[in-house]
């Protein structure tokens, strides 16, 4: 096949993989996946890749719900472990919550309102304020990253999509035509590229001679997530907690583990070389967030500390992805799905869906919602909790 026939994919996480596979479906092109480490080698294998559908936006909303059919629909392949989720919001944002329970609801999403006390009966090893709102959705949970983005990849190359364990130094559009340098100096011409190139993208740009006034509307952001061992009283299969009260989020996972993440946008502030992260989540943090966990969780009192790390967020200023043509950029057959802003995992699946349909031209109201022009229009996407970071 010609280079007028070729679509190249820059980056195999899940979102790079799942685009790939969902333009091979849709097209009769040569579709070519690329990334320098393997499948899942970057930000992927770092997600903590809960599975939930409270959003506050209902596009995204919706996309969540799509996504979180297909991880039920692959749950073994994928990982999925159906735990439910509880949402807990302070007092203040209780209207909030519940009308944005109400448009869930609407959507055909599974969440209810609980009192305090109802809550309290069903989750006794959670800690309640009397004050605070608490939602539950019952049919989210959590999945394993790395097989989902190589479930992608393996579903894309039975179907025909070449893989290539390169390093993409630099892009052009030359004479009409996409192209990428590879680090080793070989060049591959296509009809499209679409850059799924996560913390990576400006970078890549600057490579490619963009000067850093024309670079995209990205941070790289650093977020701890502190690993615990649980205590045997609450070992097992438990829900996420969503913590918007404190603006923390608790993982449980498999039957010993809890993985806690941090939703402050102060940390969305941050903005780092990609490939030079904090060389370790320091002590400080670790003692604040194990207080505030027990506070929620009494029992973690007593869990033991088993590691630390950060994952690195490619965050736009409203927090939503960019899945757009790069021609304002002077890249017209360029494409980027990027600035995932921590939701990439979790929404993978629609993902790649949406940029096969930017791609290929078929309509998809979301494409309107997830323009890079949104932001020189004052146009940010909606999000119902002002202060906490990835809730849309």
């Amino acid at each position: 096949m010609s280079a007028r026939d070729r679509i190249i994919v820059i980056g195999a996480g899940s979102t790079g993989s799942s685009v790939a596979y969902n333009l091979k479906r849709a097209t009769h092109s040569e579709v070519v996946l690329i990334d320098k480490g393997g499948v899942a080698s970057g930000m992927t294998s770092f997600s903590t890749a809960i599975v939930r559908t409270h959003y506050s936006n209902e596009v995204v909303a919706k996309m969540a719900f799509e996504s979180r059919k297909f991880f039920e629909a692959n749950r073994e392949t994928l990982r999925f472990y159906k735990t439910g989720m509880v949402t807990v919001v302070p007092s203040a944002l209780r209207k909030r919550m519940e009308d944005n329970v109400d448009m869930l609801r609407r959507l055909g999403i599974r969440e209810e309102i609980l009192e305090v006390e109802e809550a309290s009966k069903m989750f006794p090893w959670l800690n309640f304020d009397a004050d605070e709102g608490v939602s539950y959705e019952p049919d989210s949970g959590y999945a394993d990253p790395v097989s989902t983005a190589n479930f992608f990849a393996r579903k894309a190359m039975d179907l025909g999509v070449k893989f290539l364990r390169e390093e993409v130094h630099r892009i052009e559009n030359t004479q009409g035509q996409a192209k990428i340098v590879l680090r080793n100096g070989k060049e591959i011409s296509g009809a499209s590229v679409i850059l799924c190139t996560n913390i990576w993208t400006n970078k890549l740009l600057s490579q490619s001679g963009f000067a850093k006034g024309d670079l995209l509307p990205l941070k790289v952001s650093p977020h701890p997530v502190v690993i615990y061992k649980r205590p045997n009283g609450i070992a097992g299969l438990r829900p996420v907690v969503n913590d918007l009260a404190n603006r923390d989020y608790y993982k449980p996972e498999g039957e010993s583990l809890l993985l806690g993440g941090n939703l402050r946008s102060e940390l969305d502030e941050a903005d780092m070389d990609p490939d030079k992260p904090p060389p370790q989540v320091p002590f400080n943090y670790i003692a604040d967030y194990s207080q505030r966990i027990s506070n929620r969780i009494p029992a973690m009192g007593n869990a033991g500390f088993h590691s630390a790390y950060y994952g690195m967020y490619d965050n736009t200023p409203d927090l939503h992805p960019i899945i757009d043509s790069l021609a304002s950029l002077g890249l017209p057959n360029f494409y980027c799905c990027v600035g995932l802003s921590g939701h990439g995992f979790k929404l993978a699946p629609s993902l790649g869906e949406i940029v096969s349909h930017l791609v290929t031209g078929e309509e998809d109201p979301a494409l309107e919602y997830f323009r890079l022009s949104r932001f020189k229009e004052g146009k940010s996407i909606f999000k119902g909790y002002e202060g906490i970071g990835t809730v849309g």
